[in-house]
């Protein structure tokens, strides 16, 4: 059931983090724990919150890595560049791979389109600026079917 594996990936992504905090905390973390860490903390992270979009969620666990290793600088007056570098870079493998997934995704929708005619989150997030006509039309848009130019009012 989805639910259990909800359920299950969210203690395993809580344990994954109490673990780091321990590497870190101790700086006992190897380049390759890091990266083994911050690979399994990405991927539970994904199961455990499914009505989260993913890059949200990678880009709170890179947060939060580059935070502990912060915290390891200040008490150990040391940063590991190479341990931060690795655990940022194996996150940022992991949404690579999610975004490449996406536009496979929607090449197969359809291959004879532009990926930006397919992409629906472009129009929908308001990134792309309004035309001068969209804009203007926009702003004279009347539900009864009047334009407000004219003079008439929409309560009328």
């Amino acid at each position: 059931m989805p639910r259990t594996l909800v359920r299950f990936a969210r203690v395993a992504a809580a344990c994954i983090g109490l673990a780091m905090i321990v590497g870190y905390v101790g700086n006992s973390l190897t380049l390759e724990s890091a990266a083994l860490g911050s690979f399994a903390l990405a991927v539970t992270l994904l199961l455990a919150v499914p009505d989260q979009r993913s890059s949200e969620l990678l880009a709170a666990a890179a947060i939060w890595l580059t935070t502990g290793e912060f915290l390891t600088a200040v008490h150990d007056g040391h940063f590991a560049v190479w341990r931060w570098l690795v655990a940022i870079a194996t996150v940022g493998m992991v949404l690579v791979s999610l975004k490449v997934q996406y536009l496979r995704m929607l090449a197969r929708s359809n291959p004879y389109r532009t990926i930006g005619d397919l992409d629906r989150r472009a129009r929908s997030t308001g990134v792309l600026p309004l035309g001068a006509a969209t804009a203007a039309g926009a702003r004279s848009f009347d539900p009864a079917g009047q334009s407000r130019r004219e003079g008439s009012s929409p309560a009328a």
